[in-house]
């Protein structure tokens, strides 16, 4: 399967697609997107700032297994 993917301006409503003189097939799929803007265009990726906002995110979701003991016989009671 030979698939192209190319980034392309439009002139006007049409839309010219020139194909490689390798490119054998008849019949196309042709699909159309907008091409999406990257999502941290405007800002720099911040990793600490990211990190932090982890920890408060799961800062809720603590769990107290001190007194928890894990009994392999019982996962296979049934």
């Amino acid at each position: 399967m030979n698939a192209i993917r190319k980034t392309i301006k439009r002139e006007g409503n049409i839309l010219k697609i020139i194909l490689p003189d390798d490119f054998k097939a008849e019949e196309f799929d042709v699909i159309v997107l907008p091409k999406e803007e990257p999502l941290l265009a405007n800002k720099e990726f911040d990793l600490d700032e990211y990190r932090k906002s982890i920890v408060d995110f799961y800062a809720n979701y603590n769990a107290d297994l001190t007194n928890f003991k894990f009994n392999r016989d019982e996962l296979y009671d049934r």
